[in-house]
C-alpha cells in the first residue's frame, strides 16, 4: 500500500508539474534572429525606395557609409558598401541583449496579446537585425526589423516591443483603414499603459493626440477603437 500510495502521489505531482509547464509554455512567444549581408542588401534597397516618404514624414534612417543618391540603381556598388562595413559581432551583441530582455518581457506581451480583443495571435517572432533604415519596422505575420546601430543594445527591447504590438494590431488597422499616425499613437498608448510608462512614447503630430479619448473609452476592445479611429485624420 505504501508503494502504491507513493506512486499515486507521484502521478499527481507529475500532472501538476505538466500543467504548470504547459501554462508557462503558453505564456512564452518564441523568438529567433536573422542577420546577413543579403538581409542588409534588401533593407537598404527598401529604404532607398521609400526614402521620399520617410523624409516627408520626418523619419530618421541610415544607409551605408559613402552611399550617394546617384547610386540608387547600382546594386553591385551598394552590396560592396554593405560588405565593407559588415561586422557580425555587432549583430551578435544585439541578439544577446534582446534575448536577455525578451525573457523578462515576453510574458507581459503575451498577456497583452490575449487581452486585446480581436488582435492577431503572435505565437512566434522573427527578428531581423540591421544597421540600416529606420529604427524599426514590421512585416506580417510575424517578422520585425530592428536597427542595432542607432541605440545601445540594452535599449533595443523597446523597438522589439513596439513592433510586436504593431503585428498584433495590424489586421484591424488595415481592415479599418486607420491613418498611419493614428496607428502609431494607438501602439504607443498600449505600451505606455501596459508597461506603466516604462518606455518613452514616440513623438506624433499634435492632432493625433485626439485619439487618446477613444482609446481610454474602449481599451482593450481593439475592434471598437479601430472603428472610431478612422474618423480622425489630419
Amino acid at each position: 500500500m505504501e508503494s502504491s500510495g507513493s506512486f499515486v502521489e507521484y502521478r499527481i505531482r507529475g500532472l501538476f508539474f505538466y500543467k504548470k509547464t504547459l501554462y508557462l509554455a503558453n505564456m512564452i512567444i518564441p523568438i529567433k534572429f536573422q542577420y546577413s549581408v543579403e538581409h542588409e542588401f534588401k533593407r537598404v534597397i527598401n529604404t532607398i525606395k521609400t526614402k521620399a516618404w520617410l523624409v516627408d514624414n520626418g523619419y530618421r534612417f541610415s544607409l551605408p557609409q559613402g552611399f550617394q543618391d546617384s547610386q540608387s540603381n547600382e546594386s553591385g556598388l551598394i552590396r560592396k558598401l554593405i560588405q565593407k562595413e559588415y561586422n557580425k559581432d555587432i549583430y551578435e551583441v544585439a541578439e544577446k541583449a534582446i534575448s536577455k530582455s525578451w525573457n523578462g518581457n515576453c510574458k507581459l506581451l503575451k498577456e497583452i496579446n490575449e487581452k486585446l480583443v480581436d488582435s492577431y495571435n503572435l505565437d512566434e517572432l522573427n527578428v531581423i537585425l540591421t544597421k540600416y533604415g529606420t529604427q524599426g519596422s514590421y512585416t506580417q505575420p510575424n517578422s520585425i526589423i530592428v536597427n542595432v546601430s542607432a541605440i545601445p543594445p540594452e535599449f533595443l527591447i523597446k523597438t522589439v516591443v513596439h513592433e510586436s504590438i504593431h503585428l498584433m494590431t495590424e489586421p484591424l488597422i488595415k481592415k479599418n483603414a486607420v491613418d498611419h499616425w493614428v496607428k502609431e499613437r494607438i501602439v504607443n498608448l498600449i505600451i505606455d499603459l501596459e508597461f506603466k510608462s516604462r518606455f518613452k512614447m514616440s513623438p506624433v503630430p499634435e492632432w493625433v493626440v485626439s485619439v487618446d479619448g477613444v482609446f481610454k473609452q474602449y481599451y482593450p476592445n481593439l475592434e471598437l477603437i479601430m472603428k472610431e479611429a478612422p474618423r480622425m485624420s489630419n
